[in-house]
């Protein structure tokens, strides 16, 4: 038996006292391991039937060689609304058709799927009943479980050998008229017309492909900070006094953005959905900005059309490139794999950027412009609830092709003189300050000239 989302050890415990011979124990967080150990009456983990694994479900569903008679899928992390709303989307990948379907491959002849959930909502229920039916080929046996005592209760769905389990749950007189009390009291409704959840588009707990109300609210939330800061610091609009060339940095941090965002949300099919993935995806990204500044440095006069034409073409190719093939790999080799192809476009990129802020005079105004490129395209990442995470790609390549045309606004700057070495008794003035003269009919104190400084 395989178990999905051991948790502490509830469901091994159960499956020992039914004497399954041998429990595969599959947990993404060590610590609730840990806390199951040292707590649970039980001790299921302490069995020789019990084997521990510590990684999350598609990682392991597509590194597993192994078949199993049952694969029963817990109660996995949020289940709850508020989760479609935050990128906290941990086991949103769990439960797409893709993930279901891999599951499937484990189950050995005459096996059966079993998956609780307790939904929110009626129709994720009939979400994971229609992508059960689709997957397995026929209606899934369902019915609720009541809260109780015992726990939260659920929709539970069996899939696979459905016959045969119909067969054993009629054997046991018991469990059949308990069964049967559960469905007239509460009978589950699998109509089939919600949408299913893919590697692309996985928000479980979203009934339609729309943006979530909350990223409204936080995009005017931010429009009114920026008005409210305007009339105290009495500064003009964002982008009231940009060149063209402020524009070319705003689009490059849009995208800079966007494609970061993008990188996590897909590593995560193939890395597990775990802090490991921000981390290899962060850390390639800092390794492709250093590449990319000591080429810069190396190639001073590389030109940026070819640069461009590559990141265009690594944007489009990550598009149609599939990571989940290489979930089969050791998790060391994936993860160096995954890291670069999904940063490689930020490579190309952080040349342009560092040869177009070494031309620009007002690089005051293009940093401020690149960062609030960087916010927009964070907010940008919302689309992904409409048109699926891959859509982002193409997104980030017009955005790229909009840098593009408003770099020629990157004016080199002129050289500037040397400043003369300040002689005792001149003003010293502050870098970048502006000298004033004197107040009318004030008297001007010459000053005290300042001891040598030692070396």
């Amino acid at each position: 038996m395989l178990i999905v989302g051991a948790g502490s050890g509830n469901d091994a415990a159960g499956a020992l006292r039914r004497g399954v011979a041998e429990v595969v124990a599959l947990e993404i967080d060590p610590a609730i391991i840990a806390l199951g150990r040292q707590y649970h009456p039980e001790r299921p983990y302490d069995s020789a039937r019990v084997r521990v694994v510590v990684d999350d479900a598609r990682s392991y569903f597509a590194t597993c060689d192994e078949r199993f008679d049952v694969i029963s899928f817990g109660l996995l992390d949020s289940h709850t609304l508020g989760s479609a709303m935050t990128n906290q989307r941990l086991d949103h990948f769990v439960y797409t058709r893709e993930s279901l379907a891999h599951a499937r491959t484990l189950l050995a002849e005459g096996g059966v799927l079993t998956l609780t959930f307790e939904p929110p909502r009626p129709f994720i229920a009939d979400r994971l009943g229609r992508q059960l039916r689709e997957v397995f080929g026929e209606e899934p046996l369902a019915f609720r479980i009541p809260a109780g005592k015992y726990g939260w209760g659920g929709v539970f769905f069996v899939a696979g050998d459905v016959e045969g389990a119909r067969a054993r749950i009629a054997a046991d007189p018991q469990l059949a008229g308990l069964v049967s009390q559960w469905q007239e009291l509460r009978p589950v409704k699998l109509p089939g017309r919600a949408a299913t959840t893919t590697d692309d588009w996985p928000y479980l707990y979203l009934q339609y492909r729309e943006i979530p109300r909350l990223y409204f609210l936080l995009g005017g939330a931010l429009l009114v900070m920026l008005f409210v800061a305007q009339r105290i610091l009495g500064v003009r609009i964002v982008g009231g006094n940009w060149t063209a060339g402020c524009w070319h940095f705003f689009f490059l941090g849009a995208a800079f953005m966007l494609l970061e965002v993008q990188n996590i949300s897909k590593a995560a099919v193939v890395l597990g959905n775990t802090w490991w993935v921000s981390a290899v995806i962060i850390s390639g990204v800092l390794t492709m900005i250093l590449l990319a500044n000591a080429v810069a440095a190396r190639l001073p006069r590389l030109p940026v059309q070819p640069v461009y034409l590559l990141l265009w073409g690594s944007c489009l190719g990550l598009y149609f490139v599939n990571l989940s093939r290489f979930a089969f790999l050791p998790y060391g080799t994936k993860a160096a794999a995954v890291g670069a192809l999904t940063t490689l476009p930020m490579f190309f990129s952080g040349i342009i950027f560092v040869r177009s802020f070494a031309q620009t005079p007002a690089k005051h105004l293009a940093l401020g412009a690149n960062l609030f490129g960087a916010l927009v395209g964070g907010l940008l990442q919302s689309i992904t609830f409409i048109a699926g995470i891959k859509a982002l790609l193409l997104i980030v390549a017009g955005l790229y092709v909009l840098a593009f045309v408003t770099q020629r606004g990157v004016v080199r700057a002129p050289a500037t003189k040397r400043s003369p070495t300040p002689r005792a008794g001149d003003r010293h003035l502050r870098p970048g300050a502006v000298e004033r003269p004197p107040l009318p009919g004030a008297v001007e104190r010459l000053p005290t000239p300042a001891p040598l400084a030692s070396a």
